[in-house]
């Protein structure tokens, strides 16, 4: 029997702890009845205002000498529903009972009394080498950060935080309302004294499916978070999504810029990378009048991510919200998933508060209940993403794309080889569409610096149907660029948005 003491606020349990006991925990719940976390009612009904004055204390992060250390994120606002965090230490499981005095509360904010059971909302891991002229506990020195259902985001040693990850999205696009898992307790190893890296376990929980996860997290000037990850379900599932990225798109230099937002462009993601066996696919995303799933089948899966490649301030024009800064993330498979199907889905959002991009994998396979599914992949948080083709788009323009119009497009690519490839007239643009014959016009193809070549064209107005458009790179007959893959709709309303009240934000 494990022996079981009470220290420093810390319930210690003393026995080796690993993936497999995870594992373990999360096949005996898929086995039980589902049963939710418990909400904290007290402090549901907080604001948005109110939560983010509350803060942790530096001076109370855990392990300050370290490389990486932790803080904690307390219970309340939208966050109610606590997790149960525990540290491995020494052969040690020490679970991590809350304290008040740990935060800054402002006086009347929070009740006197709270459940005994009551824990934290989420943790943060930061690194000292991030900054290592400030503080080791300097808030900009941040990591990843773990807040909310099963949400976690990262970021680079130069970038700001921006869109986020998943664990496991659940009828995302289906005839019944989409479920959101939750992680209801996490393990986190501590790290020796000059380590650059840091494990974290975690226990996943919903009505369908229960999870065991192992990340592997290493910071730098781009975040590696090397996930393993054991499924259990309860029941069949209509809409698995694996890996699943949640983003923000409103508009950029390719769409209508609505009347009441000045700045150029608004967004976390700006494309949809896809990399298969034989191909590098960049769908240009969209804010569309109605929501649209697309579904990209793929037999051998090299990758796939939400990226952002613009990092020009001037193309955004924001001091506040620097989307220059937001990092993009890829999705490197270890090992083979098999058949299955990248999924984009892309949510109508009428402001820029609002996720309204969401990417997964979807295994042609889903597995059945009562049998373990597992998977490993690793989840790279840096600048513009990866380099994956030789020659990447950069840019896409298009006019005004109301019904009865043609629309213009341009189309920027860049490559260390593209500069010369024109020069001797050995490169081409090739076009297609969904509906064969539809007049495509005015095409054309320049360089417009030593690296970068414009494909120019001109799609006809009348479309029945909403109109999918091809253009790749060739030279010697084979491609050498990023297939671009964009979608007209049908129809293009105006884009709405709410009007701003005198005051307001």
């Amino acid at each position: 029997m494990a022996a079981v003491v009470l220290a420093g606020g810390a319930l210690t349990t003393a026995y080796a702890f690993d993936y497999a006991d995870v594992v373990g925990k999360a096949q005996q719940l898929a086995a039980r009845p589902f049963k939710p976390q418990p909400r904290i009612a007290q402090l549901a009904g907080l604001t948005y205002d109110e939560y983010r004055s509350i803060h942790f204390r530096p001076t109370a992060t855990l392990w300050p000498r370290r490389h990486l250390h932790l803080q904690f994120f307390a219970p309340g606002y939208r966050f109610v529903r606590t997790v149960s965090i525990s540290v491995l230490a020494a052969g040690h499981v020490h679970r991590l009972r809350f304290r008040r005095s740990l935060f800054h509360i402002p006086p009347g904010l929070y009740p006197h009394r709270l459940p005994r059971s009551v824990g934290y909302a989420g943790f943060r891991v930061l690194s000292n080498s991030y900054h290592p002229d400030r503080s080791p506990v300097a808030p900009n020195s941040q990591v990843i950060v773990f807040l909310g259902a099963s949400y976690f985001r990262a970021k680079g040693s130069h970038e700001q935080f921006g869109l986020s990850a998943r664990a496991l999205a659940l009828d995302t696009i289906a005839p019944r309302p989409e479920e959101f898992p939750h992680f209801i307790a996490f393990w986190i190893r501590r790290p020796a004294r000059r380590a650059h890296a840091l494990t974290v376990f975690a226990l996943l929980n919903s009505p369908s499916a229960t999870g065991a996860f192992r990340f592997r997290i290493r910071p730098g000037r781009a975040v590696h978070v090397r996930v393993r990850a054991t499924f259990f379900f309860r029941r069949r599932v209509y809409e698995l999504g694996i890996a699943p990225l949640s983003s923000m798109y409103m508009y950029d230099l390719c769409d209508r810029r609505p009347w009441a937002y000045p700045r150029p462009a608004i967004h976390d993601s700006e494309g949809f990378l896809l990399a298969s066996r034989h191909a590098v696919r960049w769908r240009q995303l969209a804010n569309p009048a109605r929501v649209h799933q697309f579904v990209f089948p793929v037999r051998h899966l090299r990758g796939f991510g939400l990226i952002q490649r613009d990092r020009d301030f001037f193309d955004y024009e924001s001091v506040s919200m620097r989307y220059q800064g937001r990092p993009s993330v890829w999705i490197r498979p270890r090992g083979a998933w098999g058949p299955g199907a990248a999924t984009l889905v892309e949510i109508p959002t009428p402001n820029e508060t609002n996720d309204n991009i969401a990417a997964f994998w979807q295994p042609a396979h889903p597995p059945s209940p009562g049998h373990a599914y597992r998977l490993r992949y690793t989840l790279i948080w840096n600048g513009s993403g990866p380099r994956e083709s030789r020659a990447q788009v950069v840019r896409t323009r298009a006019s005004e794309r109301c019904v009865g119009r043609p629309v213009r497009f341009a189309i920027d690519f860049q490559g260390t080889r593209l500069g010369r490839l024109i020069a001797a007239r050995r490169l081409a643009a090739r076009l297609r569409t969904t509906a064969p014959g539809t007049p495509i016009s005015h095409v054309r193809l320049r360089a417009v610096a030593h690296d970068r070549v414009r494909l120019s064209f001109t799609v006809a107005a009348h479309r029945p149907r909403a109109l999918r458009i091809r253009a790749v790179l060739i030279a010697g007959g084979r491609p050498v660029s990023e297939v671009w893959d964009y979608v007209v709709a049908r129809e293009e309303p105006p884009m709405q948005v709410l009007r701003r009240t005198r005051g307001g934000a």
